[in-house]
């Protein structure tokens, strides 16, 4: 049997396993008793009801109107406090694939909403008047995994114990990142992800609820990567790695930046190649990133399958083409409109106060300025330290890297439109790119000892 298609067998066997765990999961979770989570959740009642649905956790006020970026989104936190309790009406299977949920108000996903009762304030009716409200909603476009560690934690411990918690666990993971990138690339890899985290004001993320998925799965992810790649036994679990990677992110993630998933465990990846083993990366990167795609799109399909089946084809077609419609799709905008989601993400990362003030074309503008500025100096470098056209071609692919989170805005349009106040985050994938293609494509060792060597074999 060839190594492809053990990989292949690999890769299915774990699709089908990983898959099969996650919905038994997703099932057993909905046995937690329901009051059990209400009580926790009612203990930090108060705190829940100041933070409101978007609070200003950092600054508190001091900008006026607040600044979008900076605010946490309190608005998701309650839609999933309200769906990891569950609805006593349901049976478990109904809860599992529904997602249900009390209303929240008008211009909501999947419904015509009762009135404008925000996500905050719908949580509260329910665990203050859990007999007289019910979760008439439901959401089934997506898997809703993070009901099942939310259950576990709501059952021994309140909403706020748990940010404490996932506060510590984003600090060790992140700093286990560091770790992993300080020993396969060297100290100045490590301190870029590091900046990569502050530039994008990911380190407010752990203070909520929504994204803890999305960064606890990439940086988990990579960790597990660094140590498959250690393993020359284990490199045939590289692939199936990605895919796992993929299916985790279609089952927890509630779509804020699922492609983090992918491009930091791929930074890593184009890292090891280039730096470690020193040989070409692109058409490994190629297995790797259609292996996530078919784990996270295979199983966010597989919703869809599982929804027909215990419903109906029909209803199934109805919610998933509404998603399809409603989150990737340009409308009547066409390709200006896809431009536009770029144009606001860029715009949350570059302005401090993104207000507005500055359009589209400018923003492009100095955008276009300062790459070209950057690129003059990196040129500059290359020149200067002579170093080799195979060094710099080895380091090409982590511009991939670099240009994913504009790849996603382009495709999943109408989402990195009107949600760009917090997916401005994947950006984190532009940082790491740029940064490690720079620090892979000079030759320092020449530019410290001040004297350019002549035509070198292309060690960094």
């Amino acid at each position: 049997m060839t190594p492809a298609i053990r990989t292949i067998l690999r890769c299915v066997a774990s699709f089908l396993v990983v898959g099969t765990a996650c919905f038994v999961l997703l099932l057993i979770s909905g046995l937690i008793s329901p009051q059990t989570m209400i009580n926790s959740i009612a203990r930090d009642a108060a705190e829940i009801e100041m933070r409101g649905d978007y609070p200003d956790l950092v600054f508190q006020g001091r900008f006026e109107p607040p600044i979008p970026k900076y605010l946490y989104d309190g608005f998701t936190d309650g839609i999933m406090l309200m769906q990891a309790i569950p609805d006593q009406n349901r049976s478990l299977v109904e809860n599992a694939i529904m997602g249900p949920y009390y209303a929240i108000g008008d211009g909501t996903p999947g419904g015509d909403g009762t009135g404008g009762i925000s996500p905050t304030t719908a949580l509260l009716d329910l665990v203050r008047n859990p007999t007289e409200v019910e979760q008439q909603r439901t959401y089934v476009l997506y898997w809703h995994g993070y009901v099942v560690p939310m259950r576990a934690l709501l059952s021994i411990m309140s909403p706020m114990t748990i940010v404490i918690l996932n506060v510590v666990v984003f600090l060790l993971a992140s700093a286990a990142v560091f770790e992993v990138f300080r020993r396969t690339g060297g100290l100045a890899f490590a301190i870029t992800w590091i900046i990569a985290l502050l530039a994008t004001w990911a380190w407010i993320t752990p203070l909520g609820f929504q994204h803890f998925t999305a960064f606890h799965i990439a940086m988990l992810a990579t960790v597990a990567l660094y140590f498959v790649l250690k393993r020359s036994k284990y490199h045939e679990w590289v692939v199936p790695l990605f895919l796992v990677t993929g299916l985790l992110t279609a089952f927890f993630d509630f779509l804020t930046i699922p492609l983090l998933t992918f491009l930091l465990p791929l930074s890593l990846y184009y890292l090891w190649l280039i730096k470690v083993r020193k040989e070409p990366s692109l058409l490994k990167s190629v297995h790797a990133g259609a292996a996530w795609l078919i784990g996270y799109a295979g199983f966010w399909a597989t919703k869809w399958l599982v929804t027909a089946i215990f419903y109906s084809a029909q209803y199934a077609n109805s919610e998933f083409a509404y998603a399809l419609a409603h989150r990737g799709t340009a409308g009547d905008g066409g390709l200006q409109y896809r431009f536009a989601a770029i144009y606001n993400n860029l715009y949350q990362l570059f302005a401090f106060a993104p207000d507005g003030s500055v359009f589209m074309g400018q923003l492009f503008t100095m955008v276009a300025i300062a790459a070209a500025a950057l690129t003059a100096a990196w040129y500059a470098l290359v020149k200067y330290t002579r170093s080799s056209h195979d060094q710099v071609k080895r380091a090409a692919p982590m511009l991939l890297v670099a240009l994913g989170p504009y790849v996603w805005y382009f495709a999943v349009t109408q989402h990195s439109t009107f949600h760009s106040w917090f997916t401005w985050r994947l950006q984190v994938g532009l940082i790491l790119g740029v940064v490690f293609f720079i620090l892979l494509s000079i030759n320092w060792s020449a530019l410290r000892k001040n004297k350019p060597t002549a035509k070198l074999r292309g060690e960094g």
